[in-house]
């Protein structure tokens, strides 16, 4: 049997289908100006973020290994150039940051950069000493032995911290989560749910515009 995700905006909502540049459908960060992020709500706060929620119809065993990763968009390009430049440049940016503030303060952030601990306070969100600990991680930036999160080989891992149990009325805490892995509709141990938080940054000294495309692919195992 085959075994699919969804992958929605809110814990129980439908699979992403904001419509974007091209036409295509799929998930819209909205716009970002320089020396921020988006989406963005008050930069001074660090407010404002990207849910991003994982859940999956297995009726008997978990999801395992699951990983992400970004890829060339295969969709109706609507971008800026195009959409092997738009990869390109998304990992680019990646492997140039050097960012020091998680809010971008510095004017030195850039790039997709993916917050894996879903109850992370405001104040912690996205802050860059995370990195060390696996719960943040940066599309294009190597977080060693040379996984930077561009290709299935190279994929980021789901944390532990991002596995969550809506059990029909809120979202609480997977009793004992396992790193890579989400569990059927009823697993209160590993959680019914990867819940994430993104953001895209952009330096201070960005000078190209417009639309920038790409894929988000979640690769994972299943029974079958």
């Amino acid at each position: 049997m085959t075994v699919s995700i969804i992958v929605s905006e809110t814990v129980t909502g439908a699979e992403v289908a904001d419509v974007l540049a091209g036409s295509s459908t799929g998930l819209d960060f909205g716009q970002v100006t320089n020396g921020a992020y988006s989406p963005i709500t008050l930069q001074s706060a660090n407010t404002g973020a990207q849910e991003i929620f994982v859940r999956h119809d297995a009726v008997t065993d978990p999801i395992t290994n699951v990983k992400f990763y970004v890829a060339q968009y295969t969709g109706t390009y609507g971008g800026a150039n195009s959409a092997a430049a738009d990869i390109a440049t998304l990992l680019a940016l990646g492997a140039a940051n050097s960012g020091a503030d998680k809010n971008n303060a510095d004017g030195l952030s850039r790039g997709l950069h993916i917050d894996m601990d879903w109850q992370v306070s405001t104040a912690n969100q996205f802050l860059p000493t995370r990195e060390a600990t696996g719960q943040k991680r940066i599309f294009g930036k190597d977080a060693g032995g040379g996984i930077d999160g561009s290709s299935l080989a190279l994929g980021f891992t789901m944390h532990a911290d991002a596995a969550s149990y809506w059990n029909g009325s809120s979202e609480v805490d997977a009793t004992t989560p396992v790193t890579g892995s989400i569990g059927k509709s009823t697993d209160t141990v590993l959680g019914n749910r990867g819940h994430f938080k993104a953001r895209f940054y952009l330096n201070s000294g960005a000078v190209d515009g417009g639309y920038l495309q790409f894929a988000q692919i979640f690769a994972y195992s299943f029974t079958s």
